[in-house]
C-alpha cells in the first residue's frame, strides 16, 4: 500500500447483499495498491455480509464496517464511512453501482499543473435484470477533455435549475465524483462538525462543496456507472406506492419526517413528490439553515424541471397523482406565482418499441442488453473498448466549458 491511498472508493448498503456482494467483487479485482475500499455494511441481518466478508477483508486496502445492534440511519452510515477513508480523494457509489478506478491516474495527471479540490465524470446508467419495465438503450459520452470550472459558475448553475433538465446542472460532490480529504475536513470543521448532516446526503455534499472548494475539474468520459435495482429508491421513483413504503422506511431510519422539518413551513414540496421535490428541499435547507443567496429567476426554472420529472412516472394513475401534488404545491407556494410555468411532460405508456443505437451528437448508443451484460461493472468494461484510454484524454484547463 501507498503511505496514503490516492483515492478511496466507500460503498454504504443497506439490505440489498446481492449487488453489495457483486460490487465488492467488481472493485476488489483490480490489483492495484493506490486505492482503499470501505465497505459498510447497515443490513437488519449481518450475518450475510460478514460471511461474505471473511474471504476479502484480508485484503490490506480493504475496510469494512459491519452491521450494529441498531439500524443506522443513512447520515449515520455515509458518515462512518468518509470517517474511516484516508484516501487523499473521497468517491461514493451506491451498493448496485460501479466505478473505475483509473480515474485516479486522470486525478493526478492534473495535479501535475493544478491544485485539484473536487474531480466528476459523466456517468453510465444501467438497470440490473430485474429491473427492466421497458427495454432501454445506454447512453455513453464520446467526449475526451478534461476542464476546469469555476465556482460561481457551478454555484448560479447548480442553485438556478436553468437548463431544461429535470434535476439541476452540474452537481459536483462525492457521489459518483472524487472530493479531496482535505475539503470534506474543511466542510466538517464548517457545518455542524460532521461530514453528513441532511438526510438526502448525496445532494446536501453538493451544496456543501460547492461554496467550500475552489477548483474543480470534471471530464467528459465516463468512469463510473449509476446502477438501478429492483430494490433502489430510483426504481421506486417511478411507483407511487412502492415509492411511499420506501419513503415511510426512511423517514422511520432517520428518526423523523424531514417534510415537517421547520425550513418546510413555507416550502410545500414533500419529498414524497419525487426526486426534484428531494433536491429542492435539500437545496432550501442548506441555503435557509446556513444563510446562502438564492439565485435570482430559479423558482420558474424549478416549476419547469418538476413539470419534465412527472413524465417519468410508470403508470397513468401514478403520473396524475404526481402531477396532482405538484399542482397543488405550486399553487399553495408564494401566492400560486409560479403555477404557470409548471407544465407536466406529457405520460407516454412504457414501450419495448425500437430505439436508437449508434452514434449521434457526440454520444454512443448501445443497447442495454448488448453481449448479455448483468451488472454495471460488465456493461463498463465492454463500453469501455469505446471509449478514449485515460492517458488520450485532453487536459483543457483553459477554455470555459458549457453546457449543452
Amino acid at each position: 500500500m501507498f503511505a496514503q491511498p490516492k483515492l478511496t472508493i466507500c460503498v454504504p448498503s443497506r439490505n440489498r447483499q446481492r449487488y453489495f456482494q457483486e460490487t465488492i467483487r467488481s472493485l476488489v479485482i483490480n490489483l492495484r495498491t493506490d486505492v482503499e475500499f470501505v465497505f459498510a455494511d447497515n443490513s437488519d441481518d449481518p450475518a450475510v455480509m460478514n460471511d461474505f466478508m471473511e474471504d476479502v477483508i484480508g485484503d490490506p486496502r480493504v475496510k469494512y464496517l459491519p452491521s450494529a445492534e441498531r439500524v443506522f440511519s443513512m447520515v449515520e452510515n455515509w458518515e462512518r464511512c468518509v470517517e474511516a477513508a484516508t484516501g487523499e480523494f473521497i468517491c461514493m457509489i451506491g451498493d448496485d453501482d460501479y466505478v473505475d478506478v483509473t480515474v485516479a491516474d486522470l486525478i493526478t495527471r492534473s495535479q501535475a499543473t493544478h491544485v485539484v479540490d473536487v474531480f466528476v465524470w459523466s456517468r453510465l446508467t444501467y438497470n440490473w435484470p430485474g429491473n427492466r419495465p421497458n427495454h432501454c438503450n445506454v447512453s455513453a459520452p464520446l467526449g475526451t477533455e478534461v476542464h476546469r470550472l469555476p465556482r460561481k459558475w457551478l454555484y448560479e448553475e447548480f442553485f438556478s435549475w436553468k437548463g431544461n433538465t429535470a434535476t439541476p446542472n452540474m452537481a459536483f460532490g462525492f457521489y459518483h465524483g472524487a472530493v479531496s480529504k482535505r475539503v470534506m475536513d474543511k466542510i466538517k470543521a464548517k457545518f455542524g462538525g460532521k461530514y453528513c448532516e441532511y438526510p438526502v446526503v448525496d445532494f446536501e455534499n453538493v451544496c456543501k462543496v460547492i461554496v467550500t472548494a475552489e477548483h474543480m475539474f470534471y471530464s467528459e468520459r465516463a468512469f463510473s456507472v449509476l446502477g438501478s435495482c429492483a430494490e433502489s429508491n430510483s426504481a421506486k421513483i417511478k411507483m407511487m406506492d412502492k415509492a411511499k413504503d420506501q419513503h415511510a422506511a426512511f423517514m422511520a431510519e432517520t428518526g423523523r419526517n424531514i417534510d415537517e422539518d421547520p425550513h418546510m413551513k413555507d416550502f410545500p414540496f414533500p419529498s414524497l413528490l419525487g426526486l426534484a421535490a428531494c433536491i429542492a428541499q435539500t437545496q432550501h435547507w442548506f441555503l435557509t439553515k446556513y444563510g446562502y443567496s438564492e439565485i435570482k429567476g430559479w423558482e420558474a426554472n424549478f416549476a419547469e424541471a418538476c413539470g419534465l420529472s412527472c413524465g417519468i412516472m410508470g403508470t397513468r394513475a401514478d403520473y396524475d397523482r404526481t402531477v396532482a401534488g405538484y399542482r397543488s404545491a405550486f399553487g399553495r407556494w408564494k401566492n400560486g406565482r409560479y403555477l404557470a410555468n409548471f407544465k407536466p411532460a406529457p405520460y407516454s405508456e412504457p414501450t419495448d418499441a425500437l430505439f436508437f443505437t449508434g452514434v449521434s451528437n457526440n454520444h454512443l448508443y448501445l443497447d442495454e442488453e448488448i453481449g448479455g451484460v448483468s451488472t454495471p461493472a460488465e456493461l463498463y468494461n465492454l463500453v469501455n473498448q469505446s471509449l478514449a484510454p485515460e492517458p488520450e484524454l485532453i487536459l483543457n484547463f483553459e477554455q470555459h466549458f458549457k453546457v449543452a
